[in-house]
């Protein structure tokens, strides 16, 4: 459990045991029993404590983004976090001035509107950058209202614009709920929908809600002002419950789909939905502040991962035709005999797996370097080709230095490679154009001259990353963000044409080898077929060279 989920559950028994129970429990009349009293301390050490923990959350994680180099906007954000995580802890410790009040709220808005202007650019989920923004108008709506009362009209006044932007606000809420699955629910959507447990729960909040209503709707009108500070009409049923009820059971379903969902930060993204919503439409104490501000912040943050995590969660698949298995090992060996002219002790494997999945590993040394060259396919359409020349490291570990190549119009998207910050140019305009660069400057001064960039551009599609000292490997998968043929000549070897020579790829794992003996220190120990060991599990079918 993360502190993040600490807060959660904090803020959920604060809701339900500060802000609904011990009011709605204490009597009418008299002394409070003792047990309720015993109530009331718990529910104001869980008050406290929610307000402090979500302090303690906002300025740790906006102090890490900051050191993580993101960029301006999402800096600048996360700086407006600390300000108002500052402004809200006030409270905490002493008697807050009355004077606190705006300049709370406009620190709110400022640092909300930061956070949705940070979510957009490339390679961000779409459904977040159009969810998030319409999650937050409710939210500034309600800074508009507290900075007119206190500039424009009158605060106390029944009736004009902030009686209308109050309603407004509301109502507000309701739709952003109402569109929380299009926006946040996980990807394939209609993989989301099928599933059975989200649809009960969201079946079940709705009937709860009904019977409440029916039962005793002013005491269930009550209880949502107090938790949620969402005000209904109590003497009499109000005009939009059936509208409220399905945004609330639309909710549930968004939560409980997050909730299940194999993403990460699709998690994440459920995780601040339900800050968002614990944290209420009161505005009264700090944390009424800091939960939705964090969890707008959580939503934000998820917007950069969860396209890729959910793509790389998706069964394998290939658009590139199926080559035939003769023409195949006809092409391995090709390339075995290549790299020959390279390499020293080669040996090549090609294995077959579950699901039609095939590897073809070539392995190798040369300059006391371990090389391995390995095609992955699928129903005999190639996935990835991916080389390593050193030490094999995580593609999930955060690399030393990582080079992205920027597609082409028209080929789709470059999955991305290993994690690695900051950005940076290398002031080359050529490679600069074709690669989005991450990590150290010094690495790439290293590892690249004039000579080497050109042969880069030229060359490289997909990623390549550096691990210092350790290992240097090279991703690309062919009509994903690069182009079909290059290193591999698949649409020959889909119509059976096998080329007499393999230059393609010889050159892209030589220009490799030649980046590696710039930075990499040589292995311990010489390669051997054991080597070809990192293969899919189960009794394979092998051809070796």
């Amino acid at each position: 459990m993360t502190a993040i989920h600490a807060l959660l559950l904090v803020a959920l028994l604060e809701v339900a045991i500060n802000r609904v129970a011990v009011p709605m429990l204490r009597p009418a009349s008299g002394t409070p029993p003792t047990w309720h009293t015993a109530l009331d301390y718990v529910g104001l050490f869980l008050f406290y404590f929610a307000g402090t923990l979500a302090v303690f959350v906002i300025v740790t994680r906006a102090i890490t983004s900051i050191k993580a180099r993101l960029g301006l906007r999402d800096a600048i954000a996360h700086s407006l976090m600390v300000m108002v995580a500052a402004l809200a802890s006030v409270p905490l410790v002493i008697s807050a001035p009355a004077s606190l009040s705006l300049p709370l709220e406009i620190g709110f808005a400022a640092a909300v509107i930061a956070l949705v202007a940070s979510i957009f650019g490339k390679g961000r989920d779409l459904g977040v950058q159009v969810g998030l923004p319409i999650i937050v108008v409710p939210l500034l709506l309600h800074t508009a209202n507290v900075i007119g009362a206190d500039l424009l009209w009158p605060e106390n006044t029944f009736d004009g614009p902030g009686q209308t932007l109050l309603r407004v606000g509301v109502l507000g809420l309701a739709l952003a709920a109402l569109m929380t699955p299009y926006c946040f629910a996980p990807r394939p959507f209609a993989r989301a929908v099928a599933r059975p447990v989200p649809v009960v729960i969201a079946m079940a909040t709705a009937g709860l809600g009904a019977v409440l209503a029916r039962l005793s709707y002013a005491t269930t009108a009550k209880a949502s002002t107090l938790a949620v500070g969402v005000e209904l009409q109590q003497s009499q049923a109000d005009p939009r419950l059936a509208l409220y009820l399905l945004a609330i059971a639309t909710l549930a379903w968004t939560l409980a789909s997050c909730a299940l969902a194999a993403s990460p930060s699709r998690r994440s993204i459920g995780l601040g939905i339900a800050l968002i919503v614990l944290g209420g439409y009161g505005f009264k104490w700090p944390h009424h502040y800091l939960l939705p501000l964090l969890g707008v912040a959580l939503i934000a943050d998820a917007a950069r991962r969860v396209r890729d995590e959910e793509l790389a969660d998706l069964p394998l698949t290939s658009d590139a035709p199926p080559i035939a298995d003769a023409a195949w090992s006809t092409y391995v060996t090709t390339v075995t005999q290549g790299l020959k002219r390279t390499l020293a002790g080669v040996h090549s494997l090609t294995t077959r797996g579950e699901g039609g999945l095939a590897s073809s590993v070539i392995v190798g040394e040369a300059h006391d370097l371990h090389v391995r060259v390995r095609v992955e396919r699928i129903e005999g359409s190639v996935l990835a080709l991916d080389i390593v020349i050193g030490r094999e490291i995580d593609e999930l570990r955060k690399a030393t230095l990582t080079l992205w190549a920027i597609p082409g119009r028209g080929k789709g998207r470059n999955p991305e490679g290993p994690p690695a910050m900051p950005a940076f140019t290398s002031g080359d305009a050529a490679f600069d154009e074709r690669f989005k660069i991450r990590g150290s400057e010094r690495s790439l001064v290293k590892m690249f001259d004039d000579g080497l960039r050109a042969r880069a551009v030229a060359s490289f599609d997909g990623w390549l990353a550096y691990w210092a000292h350790e290992g240097l490997r090279y991703r690309v998968y062919p009509g994903r963000g690069a182009p079909l043929d290059h290193p591999i000549p698949i649409s020959d070897l889909a119509l059976g044409r096998v080329p007499p020579t393999a230059e393609r790829l010889v050159s892209v794992v030589e220009l490799l080898l030649e980046l590696a003996t710039r930075v990499l220190e040589p292995s311990p120990r010489p390669a051997s077929p054991s080597e070809l060991g990192d293969l899919p599990d189960g009794p394979p079918e092998t051809e070796t060279n």
